[in-house]
């Protein structure tokens, strides 16, 4: 649905997860050069505004199961994001649940995202959850993520499976789940800015490297200008 070719999102996919994980310095005989957004069709900004018509907004695709996602949620420095991105921004993280679908632990995951977003405990539970995946092996079946919530967020299990087993926490994952289908999400982190602007990461990270962030930081504020 987005104006951009099945290659390109392939191509630019696998070069983001050579940057991401790896020491080695990837060299450009001619390195991308700014703006590193690209404008999303009409068409599209119709369906994104219908669907997130609260500006200035922020929407990040991604998946607790992508070592991307991970890397990018780990080094960014959350407090300066905030800090800097107008108070009246709305943020919204959605979970990609189609990676990892073998054994169903991606639908696990995301219908956890969105029983934290029910329980508003999101910022306490990302990290762990991504730790637990990534680093801890920790998180693997309905238990270690229910365990992992009491622990972190202080609620009962009984406030947990209340949440959990709700018509609310159904509704709002398939809703979800049919959102990444409709407006055709190919790859994970995919950010867009008020649903107008799509962020080349790869890019982005190909030029500056070793001060990627901050660049982002400010790439978000510029957009979130125009």
């Amino acid at each position: 649905m987005i104006n951009i070719k099945k290659k390109s999102i392939l191509f630019f996919s696998m070069l983001f997860l050579l940057l991401v994980t790896s020491n080695n310095c990837f060299a450009y005989r001619n390195p991308p050069k700014e703006p590193f957004y690209e404008v999303l069709t009409k068409e599209d900004q119709l369906l994104y505004n219908k669907e997130f018509n609260n500006k200035p907004v922020i929407v990040e695709f991604f998946s607790f199961l992508c070592p991307h996602c991970y890397e990018f949620y780990k080094n960014i420095n959350k407090k300066i994001f905030i800090n800097k991105i107008p108070k009246n921004t709305k943020i919204i993280k959605i979970h990609y649940s189609k990676i990892g679908q073998e054994n169903g632990f991606a639908t696990l995951l995301g219908y956890a995202w969105v029983v934290a977003k029910i329980l508003n405990v999101e910022n306490k539970v990302i990290g762990p959850i991504f730790d637990g995946i990534h680093n801890t092996n920790t998180i693997h079946d309905y238990k270690s993520i229910k365990k992992l919530f009491v622990k972190v967020t202080g609620i009962t299990e009984n406030a947990f499976d209340a949440a959990w087993d709700s018509n609310i926490a159904k509704i709002l994952f398939e809703k979800d789940y049919d959102l990444v289908e409709k407006l055709d999400i190919n790859l994970v982190p995919n950010i867009f800015i008020n649903n107008k602007y799509i962020i080349n990461l790869s890019s982005l990270y190909a030029v500056y490297k070793d001060h990627f962030y901050s660049h982002y930081i400010n790439l978000i504020l510029k957009l979130l200008k125009k």
